[in-house]
C-alpha cells in the first residue's frame, strides 16, 4: 500500500470538474490558454465562459485556445516531485490538442511522472481523473494508477448536442461539421468523441426545436442504461440552457435510480470556446 499523500493527481483544466470535487479529491489543475483578440488568459483562472460569449456577442472574433506549454507542466511536475511525490497526469485528447505531447515532454525529464491520454474532453475526461483519485485512495502506486486509467479510456462515452455550429465549425476541431454549413436545415448534430482515437465526429442528426432535441438526446443517451457503469454520470453544459431543460436531464438520470453519483458540471472556457453556448452533454463510463 502506498501512502495516498505520496501520489499527486494532476489534470488539464479541460477536465471541467466542479470546484468542490477538485478540492475534495485534491486534484491539481493545469490551465490551458484562451486567446481573445491579442490577449491571453488562463482557462478558469482569469476568464470564464460568460466572458467569452460577451466578447463574441460584442463583435469580437471567435476565441482561440492554446495548449499548455511544456514549461508550465515542468514547473508543476518539478514542484511535486521535489516533495517526493509521484505524479499521474490526465491530459486532454491528443487528437484535439498538443497539451498531452507537451506533458509527456515535461515528464520525460523527471522520475515518477506518468501521463495518460484521455482521448476525451470536458467532464468525460474528468471521469477518468476521478477514477485516478479512486485508485490513489485505495493505496495504488502511480504507475498502476496510470495503467488502470489507460485501460478505462476505451470505456468513456463522450457525446454532446450543439445548438449552434458556428464555434465548432470555425474552430476546425471537427472537420465533418463543415459538411453541414452553418446551421442549415435546422439540423442539431450530436457530436461523439471516438474513444480509440480521441477525434470528434458527427454521431447523430436531430431536427426540430432545440428544447425538444435536448430531451430526445438525453433519452437516447440513457436507453442502454444497463451497459453504463453505475458509479457516476455527468450532466454538463456550456451555459445559457434553460433551467427546466437541466432539471429535466437531472430528473431523467436520477429517475433511473441506477447511479451512485450524478454530477452537474459547467463546461470551462476551452470547451466553451469550441462548442459555444447552449451545448449539453451526458458523460459516463461503459461497463
Amino acid at each position: 500500500m502506498v501512502n495516498i499523500k505520496d501520489v499527486a493527481i494532476t489534470a488539464d483544466s479541460t477536465c471541467d470538474l466542479p470546484e468542490y470535487l477538485v478540492k475534495e479529491k485534491n486534484i491539481i489543475i493545469i490551465p490551458l490558454s484562451v486567446l481573445l483578440g491579442d490577449k491571453e488568459y488562463l482557462d478558469g483562472v482569469d476568464v470564464k465562459p460568460k466572458d467569452i460569449y460577451s466578447y463574441v456577442e460584442g463583435g469580437g472574433a471567435l476565441p482561440k485556445t492554446a495548449a499548455v506549454p511544456p514549461k508550465r507542466y515542468t514547473e508543476v511536475f518539478k514542484a511535486l516531485t521535489a516533495k517526493g511525490k509521484k505524479v499521474v497526469h490526465i491530459g486532454l485528447s491528443s487528437a484535439i490538442s498538443s497539451s498531452y505531447q507537451n506533458a509527456c515532454a515535461a515528464a520525460a525529464e523527471l522520475e515518477g511522472v506518468y501521463c495518460v491520454d484521455s482521448k476525451s474532453l470536458c467532464t468525460a475526461m474528468g471521469l477518468l481523473v476521478l477514477k485516478a483519485c479512486d485508485f490513489r485512495d485505495k493505496g495504488m502506486d502511480a504507475k498502476k494508477i496510470a495503467d488502470k486509467v489507460t485501460r478505462l479510456v476505451p470505456k468513456v462515452s463522450a457525446t454532446f448536442i450543439l445548438d449552434n455550429l458556428e464555434y465548432l465549425h470555425k474552430g476546425g476541431r471537427c472537420s465533418s461539421v463543415a459538411r453541414f454549413g452553418a446551421n442549415i436545415l435546422g439540423i442539431k448534430p450530436s457530436i461523439a468523441v471516438d474513444s480509440s482515437t480521441g477525434a470528434m465526429d458527427v454521431a447523430k442528426k436531430y431536427r426540430g426545436r432545440i428544447d425538444v432535441v435536448y430531451k430526445q438526446y438525453i433519452n437516447d443517451c440513457l436507453k442502454n442504461i444497463n451497459k453504463i457503469d453505475p458509479q457516476r454520470v455527468v450532466i454538463a453544459n456550456s451555459g445559457e440552457i434553460q433551467p427546466e431543460i437541466l432539471a429535466f436531464a437531472k430528473g431523467v438520470v436520477e429517475g433511473k435510480n441506477k447511479f451512485e453519483q450524478v454530477i452537474s458540471a459547467d463546461a470551462g472556457c476551452t470547451i466553451s470556446s469550441h462548442c459555444g453556448p447552449r451545448t449539453l452533454a451526458i458523460f459516463y463510463l461503459k461497463k
